[in-house]
């Protein structure tokens, strides 16, 4: 007998589907590109794709007026706030939990329909931040709103794997969906004290939400 390594097929360096490690790949570079960016074009990505409650309350108060008028930003905002993060710890975390999770909800669905997943969730974690949020609270960016989406339609799969309508009131996911809730209250009061800076809870509990309600909608189509 011999071992001929030749004949053996090549383990690939991520084992999470394509479709994940590229997404993964582009929030990552998204940052590393905007780091490279002079200061005046940073602060306007900024501020066009951040979520910024003070804006939205503008744009409600006064549609008429054009420097408030700015579905532009608010519509990026709702999207494009997953590319932005804090620093690269910010991106390591989101990502790494992104790879982890992601992996088996990309092999349930196909490419196009993990990534819809995703954006869904960021965009009602975008809604719900900026429906429970004054005026004059601080922006928040960062992809956690769609990660916590996944991380909804992976418990799904984890409580029944055909993941449809009626697995949104298992006892399993229930369960699961309790301890996210009450994680991210406890991040609401301790996440300044233990991390030096405030979480987006509602955008976690906005996209959670939104998460599993769109992979309920594909699974059970």
């Amino acid at each position: 007998m011999y071992d001929d390594s030749r004949h053996r097929p090549a383990t690939p360096f991520f084992t999470a589907p394509g479709v994940v490690v590229w997404l993964s790949g582009v929030i990552v570079a998204a940052h590393g590109l905007r780091l490279l960016l002079p200061e005046n074009l940073a602060g306007m990505l900024f501020y066009h794709f951040a979520l910024i409650p003070e804006r939205l309350a503008l744009w409600a108060s006064s549609a008429s007026n054009s420097a408030a008028y700015d579905p532009v930003s608010l519509i990026g905002a709702g999207l494009g706030h997953v590319f932005l993060h804090v620093d690269w710890m910010h991106v390591i975390l989101n990502t790494g939990m992104l790879l982890a999770l992601g992996a088996p909800v990309a092999r349930r669905l196909n490419g196009v329909r993990f990534v819809a997943v995703f954006f869904a969730a960021a965009l009602t974690g975008a809604a719900l931040f900026f429906l429970l949020r004054a005026p004059d609270s601080a922006p928040a960016i960062g992809a956690s709103g769609g990660v916590s989406g996944v991380l909804a339609a992976a418990f799904l799969i984890r409580a029944d794997p055909r993941a449809t309508w009626p697995v949104l009131l298992s006892p399993t996911f229930l369960k699961t969906s309790a301890a996210f809730l009450l994680l991210n209250f406890l991040l609401a009061f301790l996440g300044p004290s233990l991390f030096g800076k405030g979480i987006a809870w509602d955008a976690h509990i906005g996209g959670y939400i939104g998460g599993a309600i769109v992979m309920a909608a594909f699974a059970s189509r």
